[in-house]
């Protein structure tokens, strides 16, 4: 049982923990000497550090970021809107920022707890083939010494150049209209549509420290005459983005002189209460032009070989969903790889990896793109309507709420692969605080374990209801719902094999619309699998035996 990651960016760091935890020989291979050490990703979301605390890294990586931050739209002088998300349904803010050197440091230090993963730094994949039995990678050092090595599945977690992807003759292309249709709606395309032409946009890219307080928001200047962003994040940075026309050559743009006039420009644009907060000249530390794509593999395997990250799929940065995308990828992916590699589940399993990430993928694509279309257009028309539709959603109480919130981004539902039929079902399960038997309160999460978990809802009767399918091989956890906080102190202290919990917000016995007789399973990756009732027991078992041993 072993597996071997090509890529030590942020989504092949966490699959190497995630395998880790699972105890499965991991070898994580990276051709650069050392991690990148470039600070590309800034912002995390609540999905994002769900999957962090799954680690067991999410204290340490809330303490070096920048949490809840408000993200501000700005035109004019004037605020378009304010994205403020109070909701926090899967128990961490939406919108919070980092340095991604650290978060890498971090990433790769969590690795030192599991002796079955070893990193493997300055060593570039020379040849990989396949066969039924495994992958075999030949691979050179820095110093030019070859070696060798067999495992049961590749990762390729490469980055957008993707050499592996490249070698599979895999196209990276924008998603077309059939395919974005498909996505939403829940259809699994086999036949892949014919190739479209990739987009893209140049933006000029800085990295600054001006030692600010770290209380600023996230703010898009939306002028069309020049878009930009600044997003700030720990220990006094500050990164600024900047629209280059498709006229204007990059090397202008890398002297400093012009990257402060064009700070300055964006800064007067504030609106006027805020003119008096211009941030002193800051000190440059990074600046590049960076190509933003919003493209999409055209599968994410090749049988033993899976696409993760950027290796994957390319989006536009307005919804701060590229390196998120690449931590889902991860924590879908590894749990299967994982029951399948301990004899647990059948190869199936592992096709629902396509089929669960790849329209999702599309989604928040087809999202950033919007997003970036609607809020950054740079003909002034265009710009006049944009400030225009803001303006009256702001006169509409649901409307300003559903922005605030930011309940436009596509929600974390996976509408094919493993899920049953159902308004729930597919859905990421909501994380509130729960009372424990044992006197304590603490996040949902926290008592899951990285397994399955049935939850019903208890109701005075200790005995513990058996499924078809032997849930026990799997390492499943029961969980009972007590409706009341009495009812909790009521339950049971020691029962072998189950938990007893209230949800005091009552969103978990909701979605078993507080019947006793419901039955919800939540996959390890926290996502609903099915909630149903006695009947449909039969049923489910039926098909879980295509992806289950028994």
């Amino acid at each position: 049982m072993r597996v071997a990651i090509v890529g030590a960016g942020p989504t092949g760091l966490v699959a190497a923990n995630l395998l880790g935890q699972a105890g499965i020989e991991t070898l994580l291979i990276e051709r650069n000497a050392y991690l990148a050490g470039q600070p590309r990703a800034i912002t995390i979301d609540d999905e994002g550090l769900r999957i962090c605390q799954a680690l067991g890294l999410a204290d340490e990586i809330r303490a070096h970021s920048l949490l809840q931050r408000e993200a501000h739209y700005v035109s004019q002088g004037r605020y378009l809107a304010r994205i403020s998300p109070t909701q926090q349904p899967f128990g961490h803010p939406q919108i919070s920022t980092f340095y991604q050197p650290a978060l890498e440091e971090m990433f790769l230090s969590g690795l030192q707890r599991f002796p079955c993963v070893s990193t493997h730094f300055g060593q570039t994949v020379e040849l990989f083939t396949q066969d039924e039995h495994g992958v075999y990678l030949r691979l050179r050092s820095h110093e030019g010494r070859e070696w060798s090595l067999d495992c049961d599945y590749l990762l390729a977690c490469d980055g957008g150049r993707s050499a592996i992807r490249q070698q599979l003759q895999i196209a990276l292309r924008a998603p077309g209209p059939r395919e974005i249709f498909s996505s939403l709606a829940g259809i699994n395309k086999r036949k892949a549509p014919p190739r479209r032409r990739q987009r893209s946009q140049r933006w000029l890219v800085v990295d600054a420290i001006d030692h600010g307080d770290g209380t600023d928001p996230i703010i898009f200047f939306c002028n069309p005459a020049r878009p930009a962003v600044m997003v700030p994040y720990p220990d006094g940075g500050r990164r600024w983005e900047f629209m280059l026309k498709s006229h204007e050559q990059d090397e202008p743009w890398l002297d400093d002189t012009y990257i402060q006039k064009a700070i300055q420009q964006a800064l007067s644009t504030l609106p006027e209460w805020d003119a008096t907060r211009q941030l002193t000249a800051p000190e440059i530390m990074r600046k590049t032009v960076y190509t933003f794509h919003a493209t999409v593999a055209e599968s994410f395997r090749v049988e033993r070989i899976f696409l993760l990250g950027d290796a994957a799929h390319l989006m536009p940065p307005f919804g701060g969903q590229g390196m998120n995308s690449g931590l889902r990828d991860a924590y879908n992916l590894c749990w299967k790889l994982a029951l399948v590699l301990r004899g647990q589940a059948t190869p199936q399993l592992l096709q629902t990896y396509q089929q669960e990430r790849r329209p999702h993928v599309i989604r928040i694509i087809v999202f950033s793109s919007l997003l970036g279309n609607f809020i950054m257009p740079t003909q002034r028309a265009l710009a006049f309507l944009r400030d225009h539709a803001f303006l009256n959603i702001q006169r509409i109480v649901a409307l300003r709420q559903w922005l605030s919130e930011m309940q436009v981004k596509p929600q974390p539902i996976y509408r094919a692969g493993l899920r049953f039929p159902g308004r729930h079902n597919g859905r990421m399960l909501p994380q509130p605080m729960v009372h424990t038997s044992d006197g304590q309160k603490v996040p949902l999460d926290h008592i899951l374990g990285h397994g399955f978990s049935i939850f019903r809802i208890w109701h005075g009767d200790a005995r513990t209801e058996s499924d078809n399918h032997d849930w026990n091989q799997l390492g499943a956890q029961s969980i009972y719902l007590c409706l009341t906080r009495d009812a909790l102190e009521r339950a049971p202290r020691l029962q072998s094999g189950a938990t007893y919990i209230w949800d005091g917000s009552g969103q978990l016995s909701l979605l078993l619309k507080g019947d006793p007789s419901m039955v919800m399973i939540v996959r390890p990756d926290r996502h609903i699998m099915a909630i149903y009732p006695p009947s449909q027991r039969a049923r489910i078992a039926k098909r879980l035996v295509r992806y289950f041993h028994s």
